[in-house]
């Protein structure tokens, strides 16, 4: 006697809308990872993608020390007891995280990660993400210079050194971030973390993994789960109207910038 056919695995879908000098996006894909590794029992497959956003504007494209930046923004004393929180919050998600780092422009490490995804999906962007956060919180890297990119980029095994030279030194990709960043703030999102799933809820700052896993665990036993995959930019709708907001058990972090 033959076996009954697996059961087929529901796709969900997640998009990231993440700044690789943000913080608290770096703690979110930490807890987002760990829900979904948490997850493997569930008959789902999942497929995370990250998008680009960019929180500063870097005068003349010069690196501002991150302690700086937090204490022109916040002032001294609300800049030290925001890190501080940040801090405790890496710890509490098993990350290490320096004092010292850099506010920079984005942009190009951006396009490594899009280029990633296209490249070889999110197994290869997965490697980008990661690297790309050790780099900017781990080893306090300024991810605007390109020597510093090619040489992540040939860590993580996206390219070798020389042909990430020539892609940076390119415009390939640049026009792929700018219209990612643009649907993004047309749809309403101001600040990141910011995660899309199937295409129909969101939620907005660092997410605890319970918080995630309560969410996989719903979606999997939903029978109008999304199937298919999202187009290239966030899907079109007025802004404000695209997202139904999912409660989330842990606190919302606004990481906008003013």
């Amino acid at each position: 006697m033959t076996s009954p056919p697996p059961h087929p695995q529901r796709l969900i879908k997640i998009i990231v809308i993440s700044d690789y000098i943000c913080a608290f996006c770096y703690i979110g894909n930490k807890e987002l990872r760990d829900a979904i590794e948490q997850c493997s029992d569930l008959p789902v497959k999942f497929d995370v993608e990250f998008r680009p956003f960019t929180l500063v504007h870097c005068p003349e494209g010069k690196p501002i020390p991150r302690k700086a930046y937090l204490e022109k923004k916040f002032g001294p004393e609300q800049a030290d007891m925001s890190w501080k929180v940040v801090g405790s919050m890496a710890q509490a998600a098993g990350l290490k995280i320096k004092d010292e780092g850099l506010m920079c422009q984005s942009a190009n490490a951006h396009r490594l990660s899009v280029k990633a995804y296209q490249t070889g999906g999110q197994e290869m962007q997965q490697k980008v993400v990661a690297t790309l956060f050790e780099a900017s919180f781990v080893e306090s890297q300024d991810l605007s210079n390109l020597d510093i990119l090619a040489d992540l980029a040939a860590k993580a095994e996206l390219m070798d050194r020389e042909q990430a030279v020539e892609f940076l030194q390119s415009d390939e990709c640049k026009e792929d971030v700018e219209k990612m960043i643009a649907a993004a703030k047309a749809n309403g999102v101001i600040g990141v973390p910011f995660i899309i799933i199937n295409g129909k809820w969101a939620l907005n700052g660092v997410q605890s993994t319970q918080c995630y896993i309560q969410i996989f665990r719903k979606l999997a036993k939903c029978t109008e789960l999304c199937c298919t995959h999202s187009s290239p930019t966030v899907p079109s709708a007025a802004p404000g109207k695209l997202l139904q907001k999912v409660a989330a058990p842990s606190a919302v972090v606004d990481t906008a910038e003013s």
